[in-house]
């Protein structure tokens, strides 16, 4: 069996040297909520897990019914959601112990392997006043996919040849993909040094097999994540020719495609920046460099404004301070800030309106 088989058992996915570890890991993945139950997605130990509750199902002996309802009405606030997974988690236990042991040490996982886990799918039930899973057969038409999967086309998105093959990453015209390297999911393994309670989170710094020493930024195109609108301005980014330095801005690498489908992505590759956000840096940094920094920020905005790109997201947050202590302008996937009004939001007056509310955040 190929160690990048995306059907690897969860024990493929991690180092088991006897002796469990301290902490599984859980990440979410997706929650919805509607007048008849919630739909609950998430991966455990590099096994992904749908969960489906309906009210209808609950009903009968004791009081989960009425716990559930408690907890779909407020699950916006973080304190509830903690609690309704730890609800969710006891019932799968016993499943999750057989299925997704916690391993003592993780082995580094490819982008393939990660976005291809085992996945399987429960409906929860009132067992005579016991909150029981009951496993069923997984469909992903049914409990959905959420891997990330842009399918690149050779006619326009509305043409009646794509009826029926849309994706939750939507679709993307191949004459409009920047001229970038192609690489294969397998080939990029996670670079990062994850605890126990991290390695079912979403890689972001990965590295090319071929090259462990040249880390790169990943970015998984999901729904609803931009990753679209961030391939289109990247690659208007690199054709213009215009933004070295001082003029700094995520630099484009590549675009990560599925092995068993090269017309499909995955996501993009950047450059890694090694260095914090400026959020981050500018609550201990002195005046000067604050100064420096918005006086770059400035200046690498206008000159997107000038080759017809808006930032769209203007924030610390996404601004990364590199080796050279420069300003770098990342996250070109589009916002919405509540100090700028909904009518200039994503237009050049609106990245300006950000860029003061940055400056007065900063003090400078």
């Amino acid at each position: 069996m190929s160690m990048d088989d995306p059907n690897l058992p969860s024990e493929m996915c991690d180092d088991a040297l006897g002796g469990g570890a301290a902490f599984a890991s859980i990440s979410m993945l997706e929650l919805s909520r509607s007048d008849f139950g919630v739909e609950y997605a998430f991966i455990y130990n590099c096994v992904r897990v749908y969960v489906i509750i309906l009210s209808q199902d609950l009903e009968g002996e004791g009081s989960i019914l009425n716990e559930f309802d408690n907890f779909r009405i407020d699950l916006d606030d973080p304190d509830t959601l903690f609690q309704f997974e730890e609800w969710i988690l006891g019932p799968l236990q016993p499943f999750l112990d057989r299925e997704a042991p916690t391993p003592s040490r993780h082995k580094p996982m490819s982008l393939l392997q990660y976005f291809s886990p085992r996945t399987f799918a429960f409906k929860f039930v009132n067992n005579e006043g016991q909150l029981d899973a009951m496993e069923l057969d997984y469909d992903p038409a049914v409990n959905g996919d959420y891997s990330p999967k842009t399918h690149i086309v050779d006619v326009p998105a509305s043409s009646p040849q794509l009826r029926g093959h849309q994706s939750k990453g939507g679709v993307v015209l191949r004459s409009e993909l920047p001229s970038v390297p192609l690489i294969a999911a397998s080939e990029l393994v996670r670079a990062e040094n994850s605890g126990d309670e991290e390695i079912s989170d979403i890689p972001r710094k990965v590295q090319r097999r071929s090259e462990p020493d040249h880390p790169l930024f990943f970015k998984a195109g999901l729904r609803d994540h931009g990753h679209l609108r961030e391939m289109e301005l990247l690659g208007k980014i690199t054709h213009s020719g215009r933004f070295e330095s001082p003029w700094k801005t995520s630099k484009f690498v590549g675009l990560v495609v599925w092995d068993d489908d090269p017309n499909c992505l995955m996501g993009l590759l950047m450059q890694y920046i090694d260095g914090k956000t400026l959020r981050d840096r500018s609550r201990d940094a002195p005046e000067v460099l604050k100064k420096k920094w918005i006086d770059q920020v400035e200046a690498t905005l206008r000159r997107l404004h000038e080759v017809g790109i808006t930032w769209g997201d203007v924030k610390p947050d996404n601004v990364m301070n590199d080796a050279s202590e420069d300003a770098v302008l990342v996250d070109f996937g589009g916002g919405y800030t509540d100090y700028i009004p909904h009518e200039l939001q994503q237009t050049p007056q609106g990245d300006l309106i950000g860029l003061d509310h940055m400056r007065a955040a900063m003090g400078v």
